[in-house]
Formats: C-alpha cells, sequence, structure tokens
C-alpha cells in the first residue's frame, strides 16, 4: 500500500513530460526497472487516478490510453492553494514559504506579481 502513492507519483510525473496519451503497456515500459511493477498494478494506478479526475482515458483498440487532465504546473497551484485553504493563518504562512524561496524564485515571483501592473 505505501508504494502506491510513489508509484501515482512517478505515472503522473511521466504522462506529463509525453506529448501525447499512454497505453499501460507503454506507462509500464517507462517505470524505473530497477524497481519493476506488474502490468496489473499499472492498470489499477491508471484507474485511479483516473477515477481522482487526473487523467483522461481515450480507448485504443481494446485498451485505454492516458493522459492528464491539466499541466504539472496547475496540478501544483492547487495544491498549494489546498494547503493554504487548510491553514488558520495565511500570511504567516505564505510568509514562510516565501522566506524558503531562493533568491532566483524570489524574483520570479516579484515578476509574475508585477505582472499585471
Amino acid at each position: 500500500m505505501a508504494r502506491e502513492p510513489i508509484l501515482e507519483n512517478a505515472i503522473m510525473l511521466m504522462l506529463w513530460q509525453e506529448p501525447g496519451p499512454l497505453t499501460p503497456r507503454q506507462v509500464k515500459s517507462r517505470l524505473d526497472p530497477d524497481h519493476p511493477v506488474a502490468y496489473t498494478t499499472v492498470m489499477t494506478v491508471l484507474t485511479r487516478l483516473w477515477s481522482k479526475g487526473m487523467l483522461k482515458r481515450y480507448r485504443v483498440g481494446r485498451a485505454y490510453a492516458y493522459a492528464p487532465t491539466k499541466s504539472q504546473a496547475l496540478h501544483a497551484a492547487n495544491r498549494m492553494e489546498g494547503i493554504l485553504e487548510s491553514v488558520d493563518d495565511r500570511a504567516v504562512t505564505l510568509g514562510r514559504f516565501v522566506e524558503k524561496l531562493s533568491v532566483s524564485d524570489r524574483e520570479e515571483l516579484m515578476r509574475v506579481l508585477n505582472a499585471d501592473d
């Protein structure tokens, strides 16, 4: 059980890098060969990700091919938003987050914030 979130993350990272949908067999063939995973496990994880709304699927012959429903950047932004919604003091949390950013990330954040001006 503990391995499934790790496998979900690995599969999502893979799919975000692909130009199009992949079948379970293609996903399995691209996973780390040092940590083999059964085809049925890959199918189960893909189905779970699809059930969660993270993947869309397309019929390809007798199988499905899967692709992310949103970009990695949008997924990360949604997760960050969810974390902010779960804390009591958003200002303190945002302040701590910005303190931990590298100089280049702070500069990028300032550029994004000033883009509307």
